[in-house]
């Protein structure tokens, strides 16, 4: 769809090529008709002139006296006149030649006439009666060079109202630019509250908007305590359930179901499949309804030695490595998410790993890049998309329930990432995050807070 600034200039463009064109034709007609009005005068004035000249000091006709000036006797000059006496032969000026002026009635011709050498007329006719002598005189003006300037002049009108019109959308566009520019701050603004860095727009807009940003900030207080009553919610729904699921855990132990050990795999399995959807399901209302004022940052300098440290007391045989290859030392993105994330690859790669686990984090291409290399089995190719998607367990020896990479990709696909399995150089499964880096709010720097401690896989 066309913007609105352009439709405007748009608009306005043709509104002044209109008003401009009216303007040209309009103007140039009335000067046209008030130019021929006084012409007509000079005509009329020229007449009663040569009717004057034609009578002797007795009132006598005598024609040789009729004014034979210039303009009057060069062949085809443009002033021109005839003149009969008393209904005689007609007298034409030397300027006419042979050519015959028609005769227009009285007054002002109404519109021009066609003349000599393809000239237009503008003729005057009338009748005196002077010392008992009739007259018929007819008067007439080359108009050709007026009609030549007048079509100059509307040109000219029209270029310059073209000019005017196309500096008028230049200056529109620049006050319509000004006007818009607080628009284009509430759109950045918003841009930080979809991004999650605020939940108020706080930009000062004209008067005319100033009603829309007052009932969107009413309604984000609104959804912001929606949210927060959600996730409260959900919390402690989670909570409820994990002391019947741990009760139900602690019954399937018992000796008794030894004996039915199809009913108790049976059990175990429904189990494992309920941990799975409460453990997702909290996870996805913690993204969705979490705190979005990123007030902390993944520091991974910091960070992640406790992370390391701790997978190491857990898994003693298995050498954990990491190494940081030009990544900032502050990282936009929340700290427990990125936590969260690397400690569920690392727990799940040490689960499998033979003796090493190696995670590299580095940035290409406006990406952070983080990968996790193992040396055990690795998984199929078929089975890769399944144990993403759907947090399958395809050895059920392992402890677990099966959701580590299944929670990755929710946390992943949150932030606009991508994730990808592959085989690993040192033999077994390589897990390969990238995650596009958001656009920081250019004010108000957030700091993470000191004696934040790295969470726990």
């Amino acid at each position: 769809m066309i913007s609105l600034t352009r439709r405007l200039a748009l608009g306005l463009l043709l509104a002044g090529l209109a008003v401009m064109f009216l303007l040209a034709h309009g103007s140039v007609l009335l000067f046209d008709h008030a130019f021929r009005d006084y012409l007509g005068e000079r005509l009329r004035e020229d007449a009663e002139g040569i009717v004057a000249e034609a009578l002797d000091e007795q009132d006598r006709v005598d024609l040789d006296r009729l004014p034979f000036r210039e303009s009057y006797s060069r062949v085809y000059a443009g002033s021109y006149f005839s003149l009969r006496v008393d209904g005689g032969e007609e007298i034409r000026s030397r300027s006419l030649w042979d050519h015959r002026l028609p005769n227009v009635g009285e007054g002002l011709s109404e519109r021009l006439l066609p003349g000599p050498e393809g000239q237009a007329l503008l003729v005057w006719s009338g009748a005196y009666s002077r010392a008992g002598h009739e007259f018929e005189i007819t008067t007439a003006l080359d108009y050709t060079p007026v009609t030549q300037r007048l079509n100059w002049l509307r040109l000219s009108i029209w270029l310059l109202g073209g000019l005017l019109a196309v500096l008028l959308v230049v200056i529109q566009q620049h006050v319509i630019r000004l006007g818009m520019r607080p628009l284009g701050r509430l759109r950045s603004e918003l841009a930080l509250i979809n991004d999650g860095h605020r939940m108020k727009i706080e930009t000062q807009v004209p008067e005319e908007i100033e009603p829309v940003v007052v009932e969107l900030n009413h309604q984000l207080e609104r959804i912001e305590k929606v949210l927060n009553r959600s996730r409260d919610g959900i919390s402690n729904l989670g909570h409820a359930l994990k002391t019947p699921l741990a009760v139900m855990e602690t019954l399937l132990a018992r000796r008794e179901l030894n004996q039915h050990p199809e009913l108790r795999d049976g059990l175990r399995n429904r189990l494992d499949d309920i941990h799975r959807l409460v453990e997702r399901e909290l996870q996805r209302a913690r993204l969705d309804t979490r705190d979005n004022s990123h007030t902390t940052r993944f520091h991974p300098d910091t960070e992640l030695p406790p992370l390391i440290d701790t997978l190491g007391e857990i898994y003693h045989h298995i050498h954990f490595d990491y190494r940081i290859d030009g990544v900032p030392n502050a990282l936009p993105w929340d700290g427990e998410d990125m936590l969260e994330v690397l400690g569920n690859l690392l727990d799940n790669a040490g689960k499998w790993a033979k003796s090493e686990v190696r995670l590299t984090l580095s940035v290409a291409c406006g990406q952070l890049i983080m990968e996790v290399d193992d040396d055990g089995p690795g998984i199929s190719p078929e089975y890769r998309d399944e144990v993403i998607h759907r947090g399958t367990r395809l050895d059920e020896k392992v402890a677990g329930h099966g959701l580590g990479l299944g929670i990755v990709e929710q946390v992943v696909a949150y932030h606009g990432g991508e994730m990808a399995l592959a085989d690993s150089p040192l033999g077994g499964l390589k897990v390969r995050i990238q995650l596009p880096m958001p656009v920081e709010e250019p004010e108000r720097q957030p700091r993470r807070r000191r004696g934040q401690k790295a969470s726990k896989p």
